[in-house]
């Protein structure tokens, strides 16, 4: 009985043995064990490691040949030396740099393998693809107790170099997320006239995103990603995939100050008419929501040309009435107050329903020139439908100009055109939703607008 029972002391006297082993067999075993599991755990985790370096790689060579193509789009006479010189640039953005730990970047006009669709007019043979191959030799660690040398990683894209892709844009959603950036429902008809549709984000059957009782007619449309379906989408240069995120035309203006006073009292509207001008530096300062609402009737306030700023989180709503400024004005909502300081937690927003009207016309001219709506570069925190500005209600929407909310959504419900009567309408935002009918138009010569394009290099693997 009393052998049966444990001996506690037992495995200590095992172990006190193979260290004691003369002959030092044991030892080896044990050297020989470790180091493989040693190595097994080390091959594991730079294998995960490499598969990160591979799928990044592959995103640097996507970018890099769309971005090479688009060289060779703008001309026709691109030599590969300039191709070269913009792949390896973008390239080395992602951390690829070419003759850099034996990190190469190689760009081939034509591609040096593959079959490939006729090129268009203007183009011999498959001139018009440029290829970009990057290829890195990776370092073996701990794997190395299994190989003599880490796996050397290729990635390998094709670009088309698309002339067709330079329609100038009247609306670009800007997020670049895997998300719906653009979305139509509730049976929208949407025109853009002469112009195209920009969507950045990556999403894949859905970036563009459309109910089965929409339409949209444009002269192209751009999308990162893929759109749900193609059914109600009409457009009369091609609508083009896999292309590269549009770049924000208004990236170099900068936020306008206010100029340390708040201008004007409460800014609740009773008046019928009301007239605002602006101070001596060209600014106007609202501290407080300006509202136009039925209360006050159906009011008219007309803004003379400047700057008008909404400042530590003022909003705009309107519900009724009609806002006038035909003589180059530019509205901003920011968060910081007259000081410079940011109190506000978000900057204001636009709400525009019910009956009410705009008239808008940018500034043709000076730091703001083409913005008739600028929102602070800041994405809302908090509840995404309080940081929605909304462009909706039965009155008549004539923007011209650019209404630009390049961090947070804008929902297009209604009206009679986001252009009305304009010619030259662009609605630029983080995501768009539009749930009613618009008309875009792009005769924009003089206005003062930027172009919204992009590098014409379209993937084809």
């Amino acid at each position: 009985m009393r052998s049966m029972l444990p001996n506690p002391r037992r495995p200590l006297r095992l172990v006190r043995n193979l260290v004691a082993d003369p002959a030092g067999s044991t030892a080896v075993i044990i050297a020989l064990a470790l180091s493989a599991i040693v190595g097994f755990a080390g091959l594991g985790t730079e294998t995960a490691s490499w598969y990160l370096t591979k799928r990044s790689m592959q995103g640097a060579a996507d970018t890099a040949a769309a971005t090479a193509a688009a060289e060779l789009a703008a001309s026709s006479s691109a030599t590969i030396t300039q191709m070269r010189s913009a792949a390896r640039s973008v390239a080395s953005r992602y951390g690829f740099v070419n003759d850099t730990a034996s990190t190469t970047v190689t760009v081939n006009h034509p591609p040096a393998s593959g079959t490939y669709d006729a090129c268009p007019s203007g183009f011999a043979g498959t001139d018009c693809y440029v290829e970009v191959i990057i290829s890195q030799p990776q370092t073996a660690l701990l794997s190395a107790v299994f190989m003599s040398s880490g796996p050397t990683i290729t990635a390998r894209a094709v670009a088309l170099a698309n002339k067709k892709a330079g329609d100038s844009g009247c609306v670009l959603a800007l997020s670049g997320a895997s998300v719906v950036d653009i979305q139509l429902s509730g049976g929208v008809n949407l025109a853009f006239s002469n112009c195209a549709l920009y969507d950045n984000s990556p999403l894949q059957s859905g970036a563009l995103t459309m109910s089965n009782n929409v339409s949209l007619t444009a002269s192209a449309a751009y999308i990162v990603g893929t759109p749900n379906q193609t059914t109600g989408l009409t457009t009369t240069d091609g609508t083009f995939t896999g292309v590269n995120p549009a770049a924000d035309p208004y990236a170099s203006v900068n936020l306008p100050v206010p100029h340390g006073n708040c201008d004007g009292g409460n800014n609740k509207l009773t008046n019928p008419n009301m007239s605002l001008s602006v101070t001596g530096d060209g600014t106007y300062v609202f501290c407080n929501d300006v509202e136009m609402n039925t209360n006050g009737g159906n009011p008219v306030l007309t803004l003379g040309p400047g700057t008008y700023i909404f400042s530590k989180g003022a909003n705009l709503k309107m519900t009724s009435g009609t806002l006038q400024a035909t003589g180059g004005v530019t509205l901003v909502f920011e968060r910081a107050d007259v000081t410079g300081q940011h109190p506000a937690t978000n900057p204001g927003t636009v709400s525009i329903n019910g009956n009410a009207s705009m008239n808008i016309v940018a500034p043709t001219s000076g730091s703001t020139a083409g913005l008739a709506f600028f929102q602070e570069r800041y994405t809302c925190t908090g509840s995404v439908t309080n940081c929605t500005n909304t462009f909706g209600g039965g009155g008549t929407l004539n923007i011209t100009g650019a209404a630009y909310f390049p961090n947070n959504p804008v929902d297009y419900s209604g009206g009679s055109g986001a252009g009305g009567a304009s010619q030259c309408t662009q609605l630029i935002a983080n995501t768009i939703t539009f749930s009613g009918g618009a008309t875009f138009n792009n005769n924009c010569e003089g206005t003062g607008v930027q172009t919204i394009s992009y590098t014409n290099g379209t993937l084809v693997m």
